[in-house]
């Protein structure tokens, strides 16, 4: 099993494969504890340790990933919206309807409101790099890591670990895929598209 650990680290250093943007440098000192409290109390809700662990641990020159060192509620926010807007698309533009929500109403401006007053109970999340996302909902290490376009969602990682992995060393599909240490509700049935969840 990968672990957030030094010899991770040195192998992503060594290893890792980012484009064009400049590689963060894993294994030294990254945001400080202080630091993230200052960002949970923005957040209203707790890191997960593993998260946590990692960004107190990683510089991230590039950009690679979510900018959590220049913290802001705003960008925040604003890469949270684009997870429930690419739903909303797809309400819109290819049908997709949830069997939770009930009958579908034939308003569409209907059909969004009860849609978004469900999304507002699923479990939490918070962005790793472009549109992948870690749940926070429970706060535990080794949650799994979402890619999430519109309603397009998929493991990219059976955890923290094993996703920078099959980011940036491997590819997604060179290694075989580990068991799910947990699945996490709404999130894991649309990748698995779990009996009964669609419509």
């Amino acid at each position: 099993m990968i672990t957030l650990s030094q010899d991770l680290f040195d192998e992503l250093n060594a290893h890792q494969h980012t484009g064009n943007r400049q590689a963060p440098k894993y294994g030294v000192k990254g945001v400080s504890n202080h630091e993230l409290d200052a960002i949970e109390r923005d957040l209203g809700f707790d890191l997960p340790p593993d998260l946590r662990f990692l960004l107190t641990h990683v510089q991230d020159p590039g950009g690679v990933f979510f900018p959590w060192a220049e913290f802001t509620l705003a960008s925040y926010k604003a890469s949270i919206e684009r997870v429930y807007s690419g739903i909303h698309f797809d309400i819109e533009h290819n049908k997709i309807w949830l069997s939770r929500w009930g009958q579908r109403p034939s308003s569409l401006a209907e059909a969004k409101a009860i849609a978004d007053a469900d999304m507002k109970t699923w479990p939490r999340l918070v962005p790793v790099s472009g549109h992948r996302y870690l749940p926070v909902d429970p706060c535990l290490d080794r949650n799994p890591v979402f890619s999430i376009w519109q309603t397009d969602i998929i493991y990219y990682g059976a955890d923290l670990a094993d996703y920078l992995v099959r980011e940036f060393v491997s590819g997604p599909g060179e290694r075989p895929f580990p068991n799910l240490k947990r699945r996490i509700p709404v999130w894991s049935d649309f990748v698995e598209s779990t009996d009964g969840f669609f419509a």
